[in-house]
C-alpha cells in the first residue's frame, strides 16, 4: 500500500497500541508522578498499571479515560493486556 496522504498516515497513527509505560515516556519522558498530577490519579497507581496489565483491565472507565486525556490519546489505544477485548460503546 502505498501512503499518498498525509491523513492516511495520521489515521494509521490514531490506530496505534501501546501500553501505558511507552506512551508515558513518548512524552518527552514524562514521569510516573507527572502522569498521576495530570489524571489526577495516584502515583501508585499510575505504577500499579504499568506493572500488571490486569490491574488496568479492572479499572474503571473514567480513570483510564484521565489517563488517556493526560497522554493526549484515546482510551482505545492503551493496550490492555492480550486477553482483553476493546470496551463497548454505551449509548447514553
Amino acid at each position: 500500500m502505498y501512503l499518498t496522504s498525509r491523513k492516511v498516515v495520521t489515521e494509521m497513527a490514531k490506530q496505534t497500541v501501546k501500553d501505558i509505560a511507552s506512551w508515558r515516556k513518548e512524552r518527552n519522558g514524562m514521569t510516573q508522578k507527572e502522569l498521576a498530577m495530570r489524571s489526577g490519579v495516584t502515583e501508585r497507581t499510575i505504577a500499579n498499571y504499568e506493572k500488571d496489565a490486569t490491574k488496568l483491565q479492572d479499572a474503571r472507565y473514567m480513570t483510564v479515560n484521565r489517563i488517556a486525556e493526560a497522554l493526549e490519546i484515546t482510551t482505545d489505544q492503551i493496550f490492555l493486556g492480550y486477553n482483553s477485548e476493546k470496551p463497548k460503546l454505551v449509548n447514553s
